[in-house]
C-alpha cells in the first residue's frame, strides 16, 4: 500500500477516535488510560492488556471489576485483530478510559459493509435481552460446533455483552463501496 492511502486510513481512525473520546472525556472524572490508532497486532493487543492491568493494579481494583474489563477489552482488541479487513488494517482504534462509575472501552475496525449491518443487527437483539436470556444463548453458542479457531459463532459479542453494561453503542460508518469502520462503545462499571 503506498502512503497515501495509509495516511488516509490513518487520519480516519485517528479522527473517529479523537471524536469517540470527546464523548468519554466530557465527564470531568475521565481520564485516558491508553488510546492507540493504526494497526493492532499481537504485540499492541500484549502490550494495552498489560497496561489495562497495570492499571488496575494501581487503583486497586477488585479481582471480580478488573477480570470483567479485561474479558471485554481482550474481547474488543482480538476482534480487531482477527477481523479486521486486511487492506484496511490501518483504520482501527482501542481506547481505554477511566471514570468514577468504572471503564470506558472504544474499539474500531474496517469491516465489509455487510458485516457491519450484521453486527449492528446482532448488537441490537443482543441489547434488548436480559442476563438470563444471554446466559442461555451463551451456553447454546458453546455447543455450536461452526465456531472456528477465530470465532465466527459471536462468543466475542456476546462475552462483551454478559460483561458490560447494555446498551453497547455501535456505529458504522462507510470508508468505501465495500467496507466500513464499525465503532463500539462499551462500559464496565467497577
Amino acid at each position: 500500500m503506498s502512503n497515501e492511502p495509509l495516511n488516509a486510513l490513518l487520519g480516519t481512525s485517528r479522527n473517529w477516535l479523537e471524536d469517540s473520546l470527546s464523548r468519554c472525556l466530557d465527564d470531568p472524572s475521565a481520564n485516558v488510560v491508553f488510546s492507540r490508532y493504526g494497526l493492532i497486532d499481537e504485540s499492541h493487543v500484549d502490550g494495552l492488556m498489560a497496561e489495562a492491568e497495570r492499571h488496575c493494579m494501581a487503583q486497586e481494583d477488585g479481582m471480580v471489576s478488573r477480570k470483567r474489563m479485561l474479558n471485554v477489552l481482550i474481547e474488543g482488541l482480538e476482534n480487531i485483530r482477527h477481523h479486521a479487513l486486511a487492506d484496511h488494517e490501518e483504520a482501527s482504534f482501542a481506547a481505554l478510559v477511566r471514570d468514577v462509575r468504572g471503564f470506558r472501552l472504544l474499539f474500531a475496525n474496517a469491516v465489509p459493509l455487510a458485516t457491519a449491518a450484521l453486527i449492528t443487527h446482532r448488537i441490537g437483539i443482543l441489547n434488548e435481552m436480559d442476563e438470563a436470556d444471554l446466559k442461555e444463548h451463551y451456553l447454546k453458542l458453546l455447543g455450536n460446533s461452526a465456531r472456528s479457531e477465530h470465532g465466527g459463532a459471536g462468543l466475542g459479542l456476546l462475552t462483551m455483552a454478559r460483561k458490560s453494561v447494555r446498551p453497547m453503542a455501535v456505529r458504522a460508518s462507510k470508508l468505501t463501496a465495500a467496507a466500513a469502520l464499525l465503532v463500539m462503545e462499551l462500559r464496565v462499571e467497577i
